[in-house]
């Protein structure tokens, strides 16, 4: 554990922080009793004192390992010695057997593809790039304006070549169509089936992984929800390729790439899924056989026929009936609808700041942010945010906003029409020695909001993103609408680290040495800058604003970097 300075115990002391053994009303007059000192340990607030619980956050409770300590910027950093596994999978063996690229099931590679190849990671194999689906071979698209074509496509059999500007750490396998403008011509492309990432290129440009040669790319849109993704744009005269592309290595499978050109206008659909106006003088598509477009842009069955009923033939008080009513809403006090069985249940608050805990914890026990008990040794998160994929991951958009759009509902903007965004990536990254444990929402409504217009849950209080002037003002604040907190990278190296992904959409959580990314094409992954007058300004992130998790520290979960806020 790194040495704690002279003057800074000193001060401590001075100011009586937290140290063990203090009464908690001499030191910090916070319940978490934290003397703000990263390396030195956490302080917990246990029987009325001020008690070192955890004396190295860095600790991975390994020999083997270095486990350093930056009290600078509050994180860990674990190297594996000699003989010592990087990942939790110390009884892991690799296996490469029969394979060449793609993973060795033990967190590493088994190796890169040469030049005109690409990696079947599927089966592990590097391949010709002379295959169809690939850039040397794209599938044909053709340009009929006005008309909307409906492609089946998978990409089980596909090889992995680019990488998506939208989220750099993809490894999955692609498949890319092409297609020829003569004229300006406005594109409506949408894939889903399974967590795809859409990308346009130029079609010499469709093997350039940098950034600019990116035209457009987006992951997780609605339309087409449920993780699927859309583009639209406006292009000039070109060859183009359109690439169908997944979140990591496991999203790959059949899909439905969706395409329509529209003439010199690009089409707007953003919150319809189905009828309205696209602005270019058509609707947002059909419903299909058996279904109809409702008053919300949304495709429900068609005659519909409300159900109330479990799969056990209970009967559901609250919550959808399955044609866009209610089962009926809950009246009592503090009352929330239980998606999982359509029940009514009270969910006790929690004052994150000042937590109680009730039962009241033990003697050996403290009560954390989250009002749950927790041991003096039990491992915990620590989430910390890469500072450097913030940094450079800025993107100064505009974008067109109706009173349909996602964006308006979940309050991501200030008004409709063009806005001015400043987009930006945010990785947290959990560097301690716990999982980050998120509830289902249909057990935990309490925890999440229902967005009608994605689709799906999000979690309340993952982050919050803020625009400071110079003289440290707020001059924007906004809110990260998680929705799926999962395993994205594996980042840091440790006995404790898994070596493969283990939470995903399905089952949520963040384990420890991985990081959950949302990349800067997703829905509100931006401040709505509009009207803010040009100049330098500084971008703050920070993550659990609330305390909503107990971690090792919140004193780290804060990261600030410089951004130029344009001329309209």
């Amino acid at each position: 554990m790194r040495r704690m300075d002279t003057w800074m115990l000193a001060v401590a002391l001075a100011f009586g922080l937290g140290l063990s053994g203090v009464a908690c009303s001499d030191c910090n007059p916070s319940p978490r009793c934290d003397d703000r000192i990263f390396c030195n340990g956490i302080e917990r607030l246990i029987a009325g004192q001020c008690v070192s619980v955890l004396t190295n956050p860095c600790d991975d409770g390994v020999a083997c390992t270095l486990d350093a300590c930056d009290e600078v910027t509050d994180t860990c950093s674990h190297v594996a010695q000699s003989g010592c596994a990087v990942c939790s999978a110390s009884e892991c063996t690799p296996d490469c057997t029969g394979r060449n690229c793609g993973s060795d099931g033990c967190g590493g590679s088994c190796g890169t593809c040469a030049a005109q190849q690409g990696c079947a990671s599927i089966v592990g194999l590097c391949q010709s790039a002379n295959q169809e689906g690939t850039c040397g071979r794209p599938l044909a698209l053709e340009v009929r304006p006005g008309e909307t074509q409906v492609i089946a496509g998978d990409t089980t059999d596909g090889l992995h070549q680019v990488v998506p500007a939208c989220n750099s750490s993809s490894t999955a396998v692609e498949k890319v169509y092409t297609f020829t403008i003569t004229t300006p011509t406005g594109i409506d492309a949408r894939s889903h089936d399974f967590d795809t990432v859409l990308h346009l290129r130029r079609l010499q440009d469709c093997l350039d992984d940098a950034a600019p040669a990116t035209l457009a790319c987006t992951d997780d849109s609605a339309p087409p929800g449920d993780y699927g993704s859309r583009i639209a744009a406006l292009l000039d005269p070109g060859d183009y390729a359109l690439i169908v592309d997944g979140f990591d290595s496991a999203s790959y499978g059949p899909f439905t790439l969706t395409v329509r050109f529209a003439g010199s206008c690009v089409p707007h659909c953003d919150g319809k899924y189905c009828g309205g106006s696209d602005g270019c003088g058509s609707d947002c598509g059909d419903c299909g056989q058996g279904f109809a477009c409702n008053q919300s842009f949304r495709c429900v069955p068609d005659p519909c026929v409300p159900n109330c009923k479990n799969a056990d033939d209970t009967t559901r008080v609250c919550g959808d009936d399955g044609c866009g009513g209610s089962c009926g809403k809950c009246t009592g006090p503090g009352e929330l609808c239980v998606p999982a069985n359509g029940t009514c249940a009270a969910f006790a608050g929690c004052d994150h700041d000042r937590p109680v805990c009730r039962p009241t914890c033990g003697d050996d026990a403290y009560c954390g942010s989250d009002c749950l008990c927790h041991g003096r040794t039990e491992p915990l998160p620590d989430l910390v945010v890469n500072v450097d994929r913030l940094r450079d991951e800025i993107l100064p958009d505009t974008i067109t906003v109706d009173s349909a759009s996602c964006a308006v509902a979940e309050g991501c903007v200030g008004g409709l029409g063009v806005r001015n965004v400043i987009r930006f990536s945010v990785e947290a990254i959990n560097q301690g020695q716990a999982t980050m444990v998120v509830p289902p929402p249909d057990t935990r409504p309490d925890l999440f909001t229902f967005s009608e217009c994605h689709g799906h849950y999000h979690f309340n209080g993952f982050a919050r993103y803020q625009l400071l002037d110079g003289r440290g003002n707020i001059v924007v604040t906004g809110a990260k609408l998680a929705y799926c907190m999962e395993d994205t990278v594996r980042v840091l190296d440790g006995p404790n680290v898994p070596c493969e992904k283990v939470y995903s959409c399905d089952e949520q959580g963040i384990s420890p040495g991985w990081s959950d990314l949302y990349g800067n094409s997703l829905d509100c992954q931006w401040l709505d800058v509009t009207g803010v007058p040009p100049g330098q300004y500084t971008l703050r992130v920070i993550l659990n604003p609330g305390g909503a998790f107990e971690e090792v520290t919140r004193d780290n979960n804060v990261a600030e970097v410089p951004v130029t806020v344009g001329a309209p």
